[in-house]
């Protein structure tokens, strides 16, 4: 695979950039972005296989971007009103692009709505992408993943919350369904936005479903029609959470929001999406962190490490989301989105002991969705409103050691509680071993169903609920 070789060569150029003696050390220059261009609605960012080419979900389009100088970054397409001629059109509320060669996934809506579809565009010229296919679907899709010859969708449109694989036939046509049903009934007993299908990667035949309470869960998708479990981590019993409240869905444990391997599918990492809506009670409810796991065998994953989620003065919903967000696992390197948390990068040549090497983070300016490796750099998506004042947009930031003068503390606080801008000086020092053992199973989980946008008072609370259950907003 192309990306493959280009997360070998990145992960040889950090090794030897590294020192014979500690495992990082700060370029003298002051850690900061290379260059941002504003995106409306920015969501998700994908890489090509060009390694300079970033692909954005937008809410109501998509954005293509050269990243080819990552102190210019340059717009090359921007496509909106997608659907527009469609009875119920355009399509809205896009979180998710993939792409497979020079073919581009797009689809939406993330929650609920209508038209619902699959959009495959032509991307071998990027300035000039080209409409090919269009796959309508009865249920929401927030999240997808390609290959060659088949798409993964999520399928929370029934009380299944399911995966639907889609072979990429003419015409396209649905092959299977897989949900966690299949394999325990019990969650069928449990309300549907505590286990909701949130995300899927595909590598190597092998599909890693974020199942949300219902955890994660490796499928052998050598046979797409039949896919079959190969192992499964568990935060929860379904028992446990036939009675439970709303808050578990944005609480942790559990929550498994997003879940992906590295190149040679030797370590699975796992991030939990939560906040803390029950500060009464243990104040564990979040933000949520990434889990390393070693999945040499398969079928038996076994815990590495954790990594924590920066600390916020309010972790609730009105609060400072430092919540982890999508991430890449590639080479070497954990590339990281923690929204208004920031960016960071790690080392995880040893995933037991995962080292950071770079933070940056200014949380009334961006609201970070995902994190990329890229040539030269890497890219991270902000979200706009979370909280009101973030942009959308694609930063491109330098990918190595280093670290952010002067940097916004998340935790100082007023006297009436609000979070400032007061810097840290903390941040002014060179990055420093952040890898915390996990030691309680009720560590590590996430709610939420991508970015809760606009969760500012009753009404924003409320769409919160709705978008979690996949109900319209009234």
């Amino acid at each position: 695979m192309e990306f493959s070789r280009r997360a070998a060569l990145k992960a040889g150029g950090a090794a030897l950039a590294l020192p014979l003696v500690g495992r990082a050390s700060a370029h003298p220059e002051p850690y900061e972005p290379r260059d941002s261009v504003a995106i409306e609605g920015a969501t998700e960012a994908v890489v090509g296989p060009d390694g300079t080419t970033v692909f954005v979900a937008a809410t109501t389009g998509f954005a293509v971007v050269d990243a080819s100088d990552p102190t210019d970054l340059t717009v090359l397409a921007d496509r909106r009103g997608l659907l527009a001629d469609h009875e119920n059109g355009p399509l809205d509320g896009i979180h998710d692009v993939k792409t497979q060669g020079d073919r581009l996934a797009v689809v939406g809506p993330a929650n609920a709505g209508s038209p619902s579809a699959l959009l495959l565009y032509d991307v071998s010229t990027p300035s000039d992408p080209v409409l090919e296919t269009v796959y309508e679907t009865d249920y929401p899709i927030h999240n997808c993943a390609l290959t060659d010859s088949h798409a993964y969708l999520t399928a929370n449109g029934s009380d299944r919350r399911e995966l639907a694989i889609v072979a990429l036939d003419d015409p396209l046509r649905e092959v299977a369904r897989w949900s966690a049903a299949d394999e325990n009934r019990a969650w069928l007993d449990v309300p549907g936005f505590l286990w909701s299908c949130h995300d899927v990667f595909v590598q190597d035949e092998v599909a890693y479903v974020a199942h949300w309470d219902a955890g994660t869960w490796l499928l052998d998708v050598s046979a797409p029609s039949d896919p079959t479990v190969v192992s499964h981590i568990a935060p929860h019993d379904p028992a446990d959470l036939a009675d439970a409240p709303t808050s578990q869905g944005y609480e942790l444990p559990g929550n498994h929001h997003y879940a992906a391997p590295n190149d040679d599918a030797s370590v699975l990492a796992v991030n939990s999406e939560a906040w803390e809506t029950t500060p009464e009670d243990d104040h564990a409810g979040g933000p949520g962190g990434i889990t390393l796991y070693d999945i040499t065998d398969p079928a038996s994953p076994r815990e590495l490490s954790h990594i924590p989620a920066p600390e916020s003065a309010d972790p609730g919903l009105g609060g400072t989301w430092t919540t982890s967000h999508n991430f890449e696992l590639a080479g070497t390197r954990l590339y990281t989105s923690w929204y208004q948390g920031g960016v960071k990068l790690f080392d995880v040549r040893d995933p037991t002991d995962p080292f950071e090497l770079a933070w940056w983070r200014q949380p009334a300016e961006a609201a970070f969705w995902t994190a990329r490796s890229a040539d030269d750099c890497f890219v991270a998506s902000s979200y706009a409103g979370v909280p009101a004042g973030t942009r959308g947009a694609l930063y491109a930031f330098p990918d190595h050691a280093g670290y952010q003068p002067d940097a916004p503390s998340l935790t100082a606080t007023t006297t009436t509680g609000a979070t400032t801008n007061a810097t840290t000086t903390a941040a002014t020092r060179p990055p420093t071993r952040t890898q915390t053992p996990k030691t309680d199973e009720s560590e590590g989980g996430t709610p939420g169903f991508g970015v809760l946008a606009g969760v500012l008072g009753a009404a924003g609370a409320a769409s919160v609920v709705r978008w979690l259950r996949n109900e319209p907003n009234s």
